[in-house]
This record gives structure tokens, C-alpha cells and sequence, in this order.
């Protein structure tokens, strides 16, 4: 009796932890479970191992250490989450699934107690109920001017019509991509659904804006191959999403993008065989003919053996935002940065540290033109939903210098109209330096 108590403890317990609001739940099941557990004593028609499926299994398994652990982890009980992540490596076999994932969770304690030794001086807060709903609401996309939010979420549309249209996996609806400006006392308004929201099943997501907001990135599902996409700003709607050029769409997974400021090089992410490990940054850059180089890996200083998400490159063109489950992340995915050399290499990526960074997934950052403001996607305890969007005011030290963001409108003459292929010339009168955009 004691044993099948054991078993319905562990079930319970990691249906809270896999649940996608409803974690924190988790703790005191799994903590009961493992207290129940004996090594070796299952039940049913397998005697010899944990069977699942059984209804007469009575035991928890070994796994139930390695998820007491996490939920510690999370909940920033970093001793606990050391103690259960080794008694799980200590009675399991040396080839189990979860093995190095323990393994890794004992390293990423070890970096969360320090990156928490100094803590830095931080505002991070919530945007509020207007962007984010009951459901998860991640990925935000600034516009260079900082008037136009957009990102994704998986709410009920304001018409329901994909109400009963659900993710079989999360039991949720599906991902849209919604907008939301600025009214002139700079408040966020009421999130507008895009156009390009296809009406059935599969999931669209935002990915980046270009600097002149008149094209936007997406990602789409694609039956679970996933590819990114661009659309186009034709007057006050958004054009149907084409597959992006080159080899930047493969059959492995490509889940997000950012393009320069200049329009003339792509980082994005993708799964593809060949790189470091998991999900890495890639790049192409702009040809002389206009289309888009073939994809080269960033290579070992910013991508890891565990996975990259969330890039995001500054107008400035050298300052990189990315989420790493590797390097000194502390839990999940952390935000680093990292600054492009004069001779194209990159700096070693910099933890953003805490209290940015939590014990669970913190990704999707990005920040405003002059730097000093970040938005990002995060899990934290109390939000509306499981993901939210937040906001955080930067130290002046990250500000960006010598960027300027110009904002205007080009009129012509009477009965005419401007080509498409206008093109603006600005000139630096410090350097003499002149660029076309």
C-alpha cells in the first residue's frame, strides 16, 4: 500500500512538473514519492523494472530523484537540487537518458550560487495584463523606435475562432502573432491580432522586425519541420509569408532570426548536423547579386554542445543577445552577450547575471535603439501565464554609443510617386563616411 502510494505520488507530481503554469505544484508529490520509494521493489507484471503503463506497478521509479532535484532548482533550493541531482546519478545506469542532464543541473547550481554573489542593479518588471494573457506570451519584437511590440502568444482570439482549435501536445491553442503600439503618453495598447494568422492548425511565431519595420521575420511550424519566414508591409497589412533564400531553411529545425540594422547579414538558429551541438547560431550574409550567402556556424566561442536560442543583433551590428543553456548559465536558458572584433570574431559570451537571469528560462531578448532598455520572455513565479513578457532598465554602461535612429517621411512631388528602389544616403561629417540605406 505504501509502494502504490509511491507510484501515485511520482505521477502526480511530474503531470504538475511537466504541466506548462502549474509547476511549482510539483514539489510536494515528488518529495513524498522519493520518501516512499524502495531501490529494486516494483510491482505488477514487471518485476524487474518500472513499468508505466502497468496498473499494477506499485514503485516509483529512479527518475523521481532526478525530478525533485529540478523542481528544486527552480525553486532556487540549490543545496536540495544537489543533494537529489546526485542520489539520482548514484542509483542510476551510467547510459540512463537523464544522466549528463543531472550532471549539467549540478553545474548549473554551482553557477547560479555564483552569478547570485553579485547580484546587479537590475529593475526587472512585468509589462503588464494589456500584453500578457492567462496563456504564455514570449518572443517580443521591437520596433527600432520602440513604438510597435510585436510577439507571440497562444491565447483565445478576440473572435474564438481558434478556440477549439488545440494543440494536441500542450492542450493549448496554437501560436499568433500579435502587435501592439504606443499611444503618446507611452502606454501599450490593446495587442491587435496580424492578418497573416493562418485561421487552422499550426503555429506561426515572431522572430525580428527589419530597422525600417517594413518587414517582418516569422517562424512557422511546418508540420514540426519549422521554418522562417518573411513578410511584407504593404500599406496596413502584412503580405503571406515566403520561405526564406539559401540554405537558411533546411529539414532540421530553424526556430529564430535577426537581421542587421544595414539589411546585409542574417544570424539565425537552426538544429542542422555539423555545428557544435543541439541548436546553434548561424549566418549568411547579403551577396553582391542580392540573394543570401550559404550558412556558416559562429563556432565554438558562442555556440555550445548544449542549446542556442533567441538571437537578437543591436542596430549597431556588433552587439549579440543570445539564450544559451550552456556557458555559466544558471538553470534552463540564460541571456548572455557577446561584441563582434574588428576582425569578425566574438568576445566570450557574457552571463547577463542576476537578477535578469532566474533558475528557469529566460530568453527572446532584446533591447530598445539607444540600450537602455530590455524586453525578454521569462517563466518567473507570479506572472500572468506560463511565459511572460518583461521589461528591464539597463545600467548606463550598456547604453549604445554613436547610434542614431533617424525617423522621417520622404514626400514627393505633386502627381508623382516614389520608386521602390529609393534609396537615402547618410553621410558622417566626422569621417566623411557615406552609407546607402
Amino acid at each position: 500500500r505504501v509502494l502504490f502510494r509511491s507510484n501515485l505520488n511520482y505521477k502526480l507530481g511530474l503531470s504538475y512538473f511537466s504541466s506548462y503554469n502549474q509547476k511549482s505544484k510539483a514539489q510536494p508529490f515528488l518529495e513524498k514519492a522519493s520518501q516512499l520509494r524502495k531501490s529494486g521493489s516494483y510491482g505488477g507484471f514487471n518485476t524487474s523494472g518500472y513499468d508505466p503503463f502497468d496498473p499494477k506497478e506499485r514503485n516509483a521509479p529512479a527518475e523521481v530523484d532526478y525530478y525533485l532535484a529540478r523542481s528544486y532548482h527552480l525553486s532556487e533550493k540549490f543545496d536540495l537540487a544537489d543533494q537529489f541531482y546526485q542520489k539520482f546519478i548514484d542509483g542510476s545506469d551510467p547510459k540512463h537518458a537523464l544522466r549528463s542532464m543531472a550532471v549539467r543541473g549540478k553545474e548549473q547550481t554551482a553557477n547560479a550560487r555564483e552569478l547570485r554573489k553579485s547580484p546587479l542593479a537590475y529593475q526587472v518588471s512585468n509589462v503588464g495584463a494589456v500584453i500578457n494573457a492567462e496563456g504564455p506570451d514570449f518572443s517580443p519584437v521591437l520596433s527600432v523606435d520602440g513604438n510597435a511590440l510585436f510577439y507571440t502568444s497562444r491565447r483565445i482570439r478576440p473572435d474564438s475562432s481558434n478556440s477549439n482549435i488545440l494543440d494536441p501536445i500542450a492542450g493549448m491553442p496554437y501560436e499568433n502573432i500579435y502587435v501592439s503600439y504606443k499611444n503618446r503618453e507611452g502606454e501599450w495598447q490593446k495587442p491587435e491580432l496580424l492578418n497573416i494568422n493562418p485561421t487552422g492548425a499550426g503555429h506561426l511565431a515572431s522572430v525580428n522586425v527589419a530597422a525600417d519595420g517594413q518587414t517582418l521575420f516569422i517562424y512557422r511550424d511546418d508540420g514540426g519541420d519549422g521554418n522562417i519566414y518573411e513578410s511584407k508591409l504593404v500599406g496596413e497589412v502584412w503580405s503571406d509569408p515566403v520561405l526564406m533564400g539559401s540554405d537558411i531553411n533546411t529539414k532540421a529545425w530553424e526556430t529564430h532570426g535577426a537581421l542587421t540594422a544595414d539589411g546585409n547579414t542574417f544570424y539565425f538558429i537552426s538544429d542542422r548536423s555539423g555545428g557544435q551541438g543541439g541548436r546553434d547560431i548561424y549566418r549568411v550574409v547579403r551577396l553582391p547579386n542580392g540573394e543570401w550567402s550559404k550558412a556558416q556556424n559562429l563556432g565554438p566561442v558562442v555556440n555550445t554542445t548544449h542549446d542556442e536560442d533567441g538571437v537578437f543583433i543591436h542596430p549597431n551590428g556588433r552587439t549579440m543577445y543570445f539564450g544559451s543553456a550552456g556557458h555559466n548559465s544558471s538553470g534552463g536558458f540564460d541571456i548572455f552577450m557577446t561584441e563582434m572584433q574588428d576582425d569578425g570574431s566574438w568576445t566570450p559570451p557574457k552571463n547577463l547575471g542576476y537578477p535578469l537571469n532566474t533558475a528557469d528560462d529566460d530568453v527572446f531578448f532584446i533591447t530598445t535603439a539607444d540600450g537602455r532598455r530590455g524586453y525578454f520572455s521569462s517563466d518567473q513565479i507570479g506572472g500572468y501565464g506560463e511565459k511572460d513578457i518583461y521589461f528591464v532598465d539597463l545600467p548606463s554602461e550598456m547604453e549604445s554609443e554613436g547610434l542614431t535612429v533617424l525617423k522621417g517621411f520622404i514626400i514627393p512631388a505633386p502627381g508623382e510617386s516614389l520608386p521602390p528602389s529609393t534609396i537615402l544616403y547618410v553621410t558622417d561629417k566626422t569621417t566623411g563616411e557615406v552609407k546607402a540605406y
